[in-house]
């Protein structure tokens, strides 16, 4: 278990943008810290690495909402012209 998660926060840590002074400082540290603290500590940099990894994928989504809601509020308006059209020929 330990050995895992030492392969995890080396991964994590390797893969995040720091310099090296500021990677090593932090590889430093992890010898002193509790089982918890590197548990925390794990979770916190899993965190980090997935957002990092889903933001292209997070705007494309945000991207396509828009367009849908633009899709939609273009429906709207045309109905509500048509709408108006209809009424105007019965009055």
């Amino acid at each position: 278990m330990s050995e895992e998660r030492g392969k995890r926060l080396g991964f994590l840590i390797a893969s995040l943008e720091m310099s090296a002074e500021q990677r090593e400082a932090m590889l430093s540290l992890l010898p002193q810290m509790t089982e918890v603290q590197l548990e925390e500590l794990t979770n916190v940099l899993e965190a980090s690495y997935l957002q990092a990894a889903t933001k292209k994928q997070d705007k494309q989504f945000v991207e396509e909402l828009k367009n849908v809601e633009e899709k939609y509020q273009q429906k709207v308006r045309d109905i509500n012209a048509d709408t108006a059209k209809e009424l105007d020929a019965i009055a």
